[in-house]
């Protein structure tokens, strides 16, 4: 136990003892949280993290890896000026280019070796796009490289970079507190400058954890928080959604920061990807992400409730800006059409390799569960359905047979002729579906992340509602990301890693609240 230093501020509002204590308290051990803390220890503070969940990484730890970063300051302001649409000033603007500009050399000072990677941009026609088209990642072993196949990937999924944090986390000592969600801060009620955090212990006591200079809110969006999803984003209200990353990420800085009076930003930013079974995500409560339906002569279709296809089913659904076909809603008749909507597929799909797939994600990365080779222990389950005909399937799924034998039908025409008049699929992509039994499973949507929460400026200080420094409280991440309305795929990535940085190395030279030589000019530092 600490005791309140009640010489150096009598203050009721603090508590009377304190559990621990450090100079820089990280909320989240992800990778904005784990380069908060080794940047924070590195510039000499005691650091303490606590996490949520029962093992770090957070989305950082199950995502592609990869990171977009600039090879030109100056175009890199261009190119996001153009993403944010003037909703992120030029101040911040060119904080962001400046930080991920400089991330790889600090990766590289802590001992990484990094790979450039050949990979096409998002937007190519927005101005300053000539300063990225690549992405940098850990560099693969030996062994790794010797194992590739097929053309340029990410040299290291997350789950491989974290693991490096990680290491540099453990090396350093640094303490950290897992199956601990912080739940409030401590904030002093008249200079509102923060002082500490409250945290729940696995048993459920509440934990009082000073922070002598600084916290930093690291600790995600809200994926998995169904209630702010309807708020913040409506239009995915009537979308049955799961976590593709973390389901650790409940909103839970964003509630902790708007109590201290932060104003919120970007609170409708999200990034979507890839379909996913409804019936084994919501089981697990994590998207288990369908592999692409792009690999040559695919015999498989995506029908809405109406037993007809509604879009190209090759189309890379992640990190579009575009609402999916299926969100599509019919004023005259008020509804969804294409909600709830389903994949079919044949028997030569079927055998061919898992419907899931990517290598990545929560579900993937923690080994929650492992989809068989050929999908039969999932038909086995119940989570894909099977039938001996397409129409017997159809009275299984409750769809119109009659429709589902005419849409196979004019997929199958459109097959033979290598031309999707209605949707405009790739021929290269398609296969009839002709091979029985046949197959389908309901789809859901996985979120792979939100980019909304407390505003932060260009030192990741928390802004409160009049756009001032909350003293001593930072976030950095996913949490307020700066990314809106538009996103550059790799970009969160380093944006976490750079603005932990960022948010750390400015805590570090605040003066302790609690010490009486320190503490008068400490909020003013804080609002630096």
């Amino acid at each position: 136990m600490v005791e309140s230093n009640s010489n150096a501020r009598p203050a009721p509002w603090l508590p009377q003892r304190w559990d621990d204590e450090a100079d820089v308290v990280v909320v989240g051990y992800g990778g904005a949280g784990s380069c908060a803390a080794i940047a924070a220890h590195d510039a000499g503070q005691s650091t303490l993290i606590l996490e949520k969940a029962p093992v770090g990484g957070g989305n950082t730890g199950c995502c592609g890896g990869g990171m977009r970063v600039p090879k030109d300051i100056g175009s890199a302001v261009a190119y996001y000026s153009a993403l944010t649409q003037g909703t992120v000033d030029a101040a911040c603007v060119r904080a962001l280019a400046a930080a991920m500009f400089e991330l790889p050399a600090r990766l590289r000072a802590w001992g990484a070796e990094l790979e450039w990677i050949a990979r096409s941009l998002d937007y190519p026609g927005l101005p300053g796009a000539e300063a990225f088209g690549e992405v940098v990642s850990i560099a693969r072993s030996p062994q790794e490289k010797k194992r590739q196949e097929g053309g340029p990937i990410l040299a290291v999924r997350g789950d491989g970079l974290f693991a490096f944090l990680d290491a540099q986390v453990r090396k350093r000592r640094i303490r950290i507190a897992f199956d601990t969600p912080a739940d409030r801060l401590v904030q002093d009620p008249l200079s509102k400058e923060i002082l500490g955090v409250t945290a729940l212990t696995r048993s459920g006591r509440t934990r009082h954890v000073k922070a002598k200079k600084a916290v930093i809110l690291a600790c995600g969006g809200f994926q998995n928080n169904r209630e702010m999803l309807v708020n913040f984003l409506p239009y995915l209200s009537v979308l049955p959604t799961v976590p593709y990353g973390t389901p650790y990420s409940t909103g839970d800085g964003i509630a902790m920061a708007a109590e201290a009076g932060a104003k919120l930003w970007h609170m409708c930013g999200v990034e979507l990807g890839q379909f996913a079974p409804r019936i084994p995500s919501e089981e697990f409560g994590l998207g288990f992400r369908l592999e692409k339906v792009l690999r040559p002569a695919s015999p498989a279709i995506y029908v809405n409730k109406s037993a007809r296809r509604f879009m190209d089913e090759s189309v890379l659904l992640s990190h579009r800006k575009d609402l999916f076909r299926v969100q599509v809603f019919d004023q005259e008749s008020a509804r969804y059409p294409n909600i709830p909507f389903y994949m079919l597929f044949d028997d030569t799909y079927r055998k061919a390799r898992p419907i899931v797939g990517g290598h990545m994600g929560w579900w993937w990365v923690h080994k929650v569960y492992r989809w068989s080779e050929d999908n039969s222990a999932e038909v086995d389950r119940g989570w894909i359905t099977k039938a001996d005909s397409i129409r017997g399937l159809a009275h299984k799924m409750e769809l119109d047979p009659d429709a589902l034998a005419a849409s196979v039908e004019h997929f199958n025409a459109a097959c033979a002729s290598g031309q999707d008049a209605e949707f405009g699929r790739s021929a290269q992509s398609m296969a009839p579906l002709v091979t029985p039994p046949f197959y389908a499973t309901e789809l859901c949507e996985p979120i792979i992340n939100t980019q909304g929460g407390p505003k932060r400026n260009v030192h990741a200080q928390v802004l409160d509602r009049a756009d001032r420094p909350i003293a001593r409280l930072y976030a950095a991440g996913e949490l307020g990301s700066f990314f809106y309305p538009l996103y550059e795929s790799a970009s969160n990535v380093p944006e976490a890693l750079a603005f932990g940085i960022v948010a750390a190395e400015h805590a570090a030279r605040l003066g302790r609240w609690d010490s009486p030589a320190e503490g008068i000019a400490a909020p003013l530092a804080g609002r630096a």
